[in-house]
Parts: C-alpha cells; sequence; structure tokens
C-alpha cells in the first residue's frame, strides 16, 4: 500500500499525477473559515506533531471521507480568517522541538511538544523546508532561533515563489520531504538560491525531485500519513 499524501486541492494536475505514482494523493477541501489563498493548503489544515496528524474537529467532520483510514487527532479550537487567527497548525517540528508563534498555536500542540520554541512568524511551518535535521528558510527569525537550538539551517532570500493572492510564497510551502527526497512544487532553476538549496539538500543526503519546469508554487507543503505494514 502507498503512503498516503495530504496537498491542496489547488495542486496543479501535472503535479498531482506525478505524486499519484508514488502516493495515496488526498486533495485538502477547502476550509470555509480560511482566506481562499490558503484555504486548502497543509500547512494550515494539518500539522504533523510528535507522529500525530492533528486536524480542526470541525475539518474533520466535513471531510470524513477525505481522511478514511489515517488515525488523526482533532482538536476544538476553529481557525479564523485573518492572520494571526488563521495560524493555529501552522507549527513544525524538528529533532523534538516544535517551532511556531505560541501566542496563536493550538493549545494541544503547545502541551503536547517536549520543547516549544517561540518565533514571531506565525506561518512557521510555510516558511520553514524541514528535511530530516536541516532546514531552509528566508525567515531571519526562525533561522536565528534553529541555529541556535544546534540545527543546521540554510537562510535564502525571500520572494522568488508563488502564491496567487499575495506578494510571494515561501519555501515550506513550496515543497516536502519524504524519506530521502525534497519534492518541489517547481523548479529551483528559477529562484536565485536555487543550487544553494540543492548542494545544502544534498550535503545532507537528500536528493531533489523537481515536479515541474515552472517557478516554485506555494501549494502550502504536504502532509504524508506513512501506512503500517
Amino acid at each position: 500500500m502507498k503512503d498516503i499524501l495530504f496537498i491542496s486541492k489547488k495542486t496543479p494536475e501535472e503535479i498531482s499525477k506525478k505524486l499519484g505514482g508514488i502516493f495515496d494523493v488526498r486533495l485538502l477541501e477547502p476550509s470555509p473559515l480560511l482566506g481562499k489563498p490558503v484555504c486548502c493548503h497543509a500547512d494550515m489544515l494539518v500539522a504533523s506533531i510528535g507522529g500525530e496528524l492533528i486536524v480542526c474537529s470541525y475539518y474533520l467532520e466535513a471531510n470524513k471521507e477525505l481522511f478514511g483510514g489515517v488515525a488523526v487527532t482533532a482538536v476544538d479550537e476553529k481557525h479564523g480568517e485573518k492572520y494571526p487567527l488563521d495560524v493555529l497548525l501552522n507549527c513544525f517540528e524538528l529533532d523534538g522541538a516544535v517551532y511556531g508563534r505560541k501566542k496563536s498555536a493550538s493549545g494541544y500542540i503547545i502541551r503536547q511538544a517536549k520543547s516549544f520554541v517561540n518565533v514571531n512568524q506565525g506561518y512557521a511551518h510555510c516558511s520553514a523546508l524541514i528535511a530530516g535535521g536541516c532546514a531552509v528558510t528566508s525567515d531571519e527569525g526562525i533561522y536565528g532561533a534553529l541555529t541556535k537550538n544546534g540545527a543546521d539551517a540554510l537562510l535564502i532570500r525571500p520572494g522568488y515563489i508563488a502564491l496567487p493572492g499575495y506578494d510571494h510564497g515561501f519555501i515550506g510551502g513550496a515543497s516536502f520531504a519524504y524519506r530521502r527526497t525534497v519534492y518541489f512544487f517547481g523548479s529551483l532553476s528559477h529562484h536565485p538560491d536555487g543550487e544553494k538549496i540543492r548542494g545544502f539538500l544534498s550535503d545532507h543526503g537528500f536528493s531533489v525531485n523537481e515536479l515541474s519546469s515552472l517557478p516554485l508554487l506555494d501549494l502550502g507543503g504536504a502532509a504524508v500519513y506513512e501506512i503500517e505494514n
């Protein structure tokens, strides 16, 4: 059986077809409580923390079939349309520490975290590509928090990533890591730090799979649910 991949319903067909050869692709339906540009984004709708997939109960109730066969933890908190009410699940984990904006993060995530590192950037997961024990980000605050905690991180230039409805998107939303491969929603060749990103990931034992020849597109990253064999 293929592992399950949750990605935005707005994912271009070219990309979803390629991923469909590797994963059981589940396209995330829009949340009526989130702004339209990010209403289907995995980094807004599904948090992967401590081996758990965490979703809001209102979203799970409306999309039970989407999560069929998947063990998820539902929290009663609800999204708000405007920042920072929209980022309650937008956290990431690296080396056992969870990073996010503590004032906005789900109380459940904060309580479950062995260590919660506060950052000013509410869109923490969107802003950081996490691959094993390393990270890539254009956010100086997140970069500082990661390096302070001993993580190997690469700071890149902001921008050069499309997110319709906003000036630009972020590297975490334009990619995801699975096993020893990082998948990009677009081509690194359009990013001025593309080769630096490629080399950094290679140094950490990750290969790169560019899913399109177009510029990088922020689709909200992805959440993977691994099937136990």
